[in-house]
């Protein structure tokens, strides 16, 4: 073991140096060596030399044969390989080679203490490049994607967005267009409607109400131009017929009013608020018969006349208006009659003029034009008469205002409605 003789500390005999403080480390003993080195240099001595005396100068206290001994130099750990020893070597030489290893060694020593391993920064350097690198690349990928899901996610709007638009300009646009046809359809009925002066009232006949409507009297054509799709040859030719003022019962008889007045009901569907059917033209005088003798007012069936201009209210086209929305027929009523009143009035305010049950005429059938006074109202005569409006099982063509139907007066199948001449 050798000690430092500044520090006082031990180290292993490879060492040639301490090193805490780059002192030169004192020589192992060695029994068999007669006189051993010097002790501990002074501190304030010069650290590169020893303190032998110059190898020229006498020295009476030194043995005789150290000259003579040739000490190899010491190895030191980091040193440089060094070549053979020369052949002789002095005290002055090994101190001089024993101060320039001390160097080396120390500073050797230092680098392999502090530095780090060159090829481990190396390595971290590369593992840190290329995880930069990966990173920078997965981060531009993921914004990339981000930013391509944000276009698809704005293109799907923007196509929502406009699909909608066009949708709702659609929209508006054929709401516009009804409500002009409506408009335009509501003005020409009101240019062409005669205004109503008289008010209605209501008869009450054993608990079943009767509604009566007013209809001015005026002038209108009479039939269909030869133009009128469906037409048939009877219904001309088209010719003016004027009409008195007179009240019209607002619906078809019911059956609870047919059997307030003749306590039967005759009807093949059965409810107080169908419309009767199948009833004869006979029955029908008969009821107009027994309810003017209960109300003390001058009730009759509707000449031909008469159901036209109150069917037409002022119009003169085919219909007097939607035929879905006013009359029950074979596209709508599921091939049975229905209650009265439930489709839209006509211009005054008559319901099912059109479709439901025909309706009986007083008057008989004749060739136009049509005269009050040909004798076609004569009620005493047994012959044809004129049946109007259509029915549930009829087509759109027999529900033309202008229509006309010739039948026996025995044949059921039918109903009606009451016409009153004010007083």
């Amino acid at each position: 073991m050798k000690s430092c003789p500044t520090c006082n500390r031990t180290f292993d005999d490879t060492m040639t140096f301490c090193l805490v403080d780059g002192s030169i480390l004192s020589a192992p003993f060695d029994p068999k060596a007669t006189e051993q080195l010097p002790g501990p240099r002074n501190s304030d001595s010069d650290r590169t030399g020893f303190m032998y005396p110059a190898p020229d100068t006498a020295d009476t206290t030194r043995p005789p044969d150290l000259d003579e001994k040739r000490i190899p130099p010491p190895q030191t750990i980091g040193s440089p390989t060094r070549g053979p020893s020369p052949p002789e070597t002095t005290a002055s030489s090994l101190t001089q080679e024993y101060s320039s290893t001390e160097g080396i060694a120390s500073d050797s020593a230092m680098k392999t203490m502090k530095a780090p391993p060159p090829e481990v920064k190396m390595i971290n350097n590369q593992r840190a490049s290329s995880a930069a690198e990966t990173s920078g690349r997965q981060l531009t990928q993921t914004e990339s994607n981000g930013r391509k899901r944000l276009a698809l996610i704005a293109a799907v709007l923007l196509g929502v967005v406009v699909i909608a638009g066009i949708a709702w300009l659609i929209f508006r646009k054929s709401q516009k267009e009804l409500r002009d046809t409506a408009q335009t359809q509501q003005a020409q009925q009101t240019a062409n409607k005669p205004q109503l002066t008289g008010q209605p009232f209501t008869e009450n006949i054993n608990g079943a109400q009767i509604q009566m409507v007013y209809a001015p009297g005026g002038k209108f054509l009479m039939g269909s131009p030869p133009s009128e799709t469906g037409r048939d040859n009877d219904e001309g030719p088209q010719s003016e017929a004027t009409v008195p003022s007179f009240y019209m019962s607002k619906d078809e008889v019911s059956q609870a009013q047919y059997k307030a007045v003749m306590s039967t009901n005759p009807s093949s569907f059965k409810g107080d608020d169908l419309p009767v059917d199948s009833v004869k033209w006979n029955d029908a005088v008969e009821f107009c018969r027994k309810l003017s003798a209960l109300t003390g007012r001058q009730y009759r069936l509707p000449t031909e006349a008469e159901w036209e201009y109150a069917c037409r209210a002022g119009t003169s086209a085919p219909y007097a208006g939607s035929i879905d929305a006013m009359t029950w027929y074979s596209a709508n009523s599921g091939s049975q009659t229905h209650p009265v009143g439930q489709k839209l009035a006509n211009g005054f305010g008559l319901y099912d003029m059109n479709g439901n049950v025909w309706e009986w005429c007083q008057s008989k059938y004749k060739p136009y034009p049509y005269k009050a006074d040909d004798g076609r109202e004569d009620l005493q005569a047994n012959d044809v008469r004129v049946l109007r409006g259509g029915s549930w099982e009829s087509s759109a063509n027999p529900c033309r205002s202008a229509y006309r139907r010739r039948v026996m007066p025995d044949v059921r199948s039918i109903g009606f409605r009451l016409v009153m001449a004010p007083r």
